[in-house]
């Protein structure tokens, strides 16, 4: 059986590496303020009403402006574009054979008349 130890070393449960909980501390809350009024914003451009969206981006937006791990604030930029952003339509290439099958296709039907 394991004994609960009274000085645990080590940094504190969800403290990035490199600072102290005193440190992060008005980091984090100065993140969480800019996280809330990012999503205000973003509710009045891109019509975003569900209380659970909103909490969601916040949470993101909350994450890219705290020192966490490069992947997690990726992962959080990729979240918010998603929400924001309509992803681009994929280009389709006309090859020269399908446009010469199109109009041997329409004098075709011109020639049928």
């Amino acid at each position: 059986m394991l004994k609960n130890r009274k000085n645990k070393g080590g940094r504190p449960r969800n403290v990035p590496d490199g600072y102290t909980r005193e440190t992060i501390k008005p980091i984090i809350d100065k993140a969480k303020e800019e996280a809330k009024k990012a999503v205000i914003l973003m509710k009045e451009h891109y019509d975003i009403e569900d209380p659970r969206a909103e909490e969601a981006l916040e949470t993101a937006v909350e994450i890219m402006r705290t020192p966490v791990h490069n992947r997690d604030r990726l992962q959080a930029a990729k979240l918010i574009l998603d929400f924001t952003k309509v992803k681009p339509i994929a280009k389709s290439e006309i090859t020269v054979g399908k446009a010469e099958e199109f109009l041997s296709s329409l004098l075709d039907s011109d020639n049928d008349d």
